[in-house]
């Protein structure tokens, strides 16, 4: 059986980018990994996965049924696996309808969270749901909200509001995390990703470690897209999956009374994760 490194993180936080650098780091290859074959894809609720491994479809099943039969899917993946696993999860850390967790410790080696400034997710995330600026805004304050993709292959996936995903897995979850910030990994990519390495109980290797943030540069990752399109690239978005990739974006792309919005939300959760409140226009 091998174990689970779970990177999880709400969507646009820099999840794909984390693949990206681990597989690059994990082949070491003289090219760079595809992005369309990138290590812990497909994501946690992938229903074609379900469906093979639970033995029935999920669109038969009623949806508590289908959160009760997740635990033991990751644990049947993790039994047919001889190499750590790495996946990708959107959602948030949750119970079942009987108290058990959705990502069972038994087969968790650890969780790489990574996280990102909710100010600068608002548009990539309106951009990425194909939704204006405010409604995406409104979902990640939303509690409870879910995000269902009529006809997508994904089973829904509970993302809460923003502050509630980041406390369902930094304090409800009870497995050992490793904190990664969007921003942080932008400003000293190596450093940022050899702590991961080491949380994923690897061996840093410094060569291996420049040669990864060098093939998942934001360029070559734009690139690739470009030259062969980007599966993960949700239908509704209208552009390119790598937008900008950059952090302080908010600036540009958030009225202000959308940032009032996000920090009455999220400010306690953002000065608890060192991001800076900012003053209001006509603050002192």
């Amino acid at each position: 059986m091998a174990p689970i490194v779970w990177l999880a993180s709400y969507p646009k936080s820099g999840n794909t980018w984390m693949r990206a650098l681990l597989t690059n780091y994990l082949a070491d290859s003289v090219v760079s990994a595809d992005i369309n074959t990138l290590d812990g894809g497909p994501i946690a609720s992938d229903r074609v996965w379900f469906d093979e491994w639970a033995g029935v479809e999920a669109s038969a099943l009623p949806e508590a049924v289908v959160d009760r039969l997740r635990p033991d899917v990751y644990r049947c993946l993790a039994a047919a696996t001889e190499d750590t696993l790495y996946m990708k999860v959107h959602d948030a850390w949750t119970v079942t309808d009987r108290g058990g967790p959705m990502f069972p410790a038994d087969v968790t080696q650890t969780v790489v969270y990574i996280v990102r400034n909710p100010l600068d997710l608002a548009a990539s995330c309106a951009h990425h749901w194909g939704v204006g600026v405010g409604e995406a805004v409104e979902r990640m304050c939303q509690p409870g909200w879910s995000m269902r993709e009529g006809g997508a292959p994904h089973l829904p996936m509970r993302l809460g509001a923003w502050s509630e995903h980041v406390r369902s897995w930094l304090d409800e979850s009870g497995l050992p995390i490793h904190i990664v910030r969007y921003e942080d990994l932008l400003r000293d990519p190596e450093s940022s990703f050899a702590a991961v390495v080491s949380a994923c109980g690897l061996d840093v290797e410094e060569r291996r470690l420049r040669q990864a943030v060098a093939f998942s540069s934001f360029a070559e990752l734009r690139r690739q897209e470009e030259a062969n399109g980007f599966r993960e690239r949700s239908a509704r978005a209208p552009g390119p999956f790598f937008r900008r990739g950059e952090a302080g974006a908010w600036t540009e792309e958030l009225e202000p009374e959308l940032v009032g919005r996000l920090i009455s939300a999220h400010g306690e959760t953002m000065e608890r994760l060192g991001y800076e409140i900012p003053v209001p226009s006509g603050g002192t």
